[in-house]
């Protein structure tokens, strides 16, 4: 079984490309904890994973105000860390809003500026979506971490990417 979580963990490291030569060095050394709490928290030393917030930060415990806590939630959609580094964990699974303006790149790739100030990138092309400014669109997070962008009222949709 330790083998099996060393194995996972490190695959993870690997497909998201987050690990370092020395981070991975760092990483394999927590394969050696025999305790499932040790490795993890091993792995997260490695990795500069952001610990959880305690009770107190996030709310836990406390008699939460209508509001609280979430009026901030689409403003840090579709950010994976890099423009907020602060938790994700209250962030909404999807998000529609209104084409303001669209820039055409090259192979068939779109750059979006929405009405709430958010810019994203289409990653991946589909001749049946042309974006088109007052469009709405819903952009979706995936499973696995990443987002895709559809128009409102169509099954289609392909890859997108936050840039501001």
């Amino acid at each position: 079984m330790r083998e099996l979580s060393a194995a996972i963990g490190l695959a993870f490291v690997f497909a998201f490309g987050c690990a370092h030569g020395q981070d991975l060095k760092a990483a394999q050394a927590c394969t050696r904890q025999s305790d499932d709490a040790a490795r993890l928290a091993c792995y997260d030393a490695a990795l500069g994973a952001a610990k959880p917030p305690t009770a107190q930060q996030s709310g836990v415990g406390n008699a939460q105000q209508p509001g609280v806590g979430k009026t901030d939630a689409p403003a840090k959609f579709g950010d994976n860390g890099q423009l907020h580094p602060e938790s994700k964990a209250n962030l909404p699974k999807n998000l529609t809003a209104q084409v303001q303006q669209v820039t055409p790149l090259p192979t068939g790739l779109y750059r979006l500026t929405l009405d709430n100030g958010q810019v994203w990138r289409t990653t991946q092309a589909d001749w049946a979506l042309a974006f088109k400014a007052s469009d709405t669109v819903t952009i979706s997070r995936m499973v696995l971490g990443g987002y895709e962008i559809s128009l409102a009222g169509h099954s289609t949709s392909v890859n997108a990417t936050r840039i501001k």
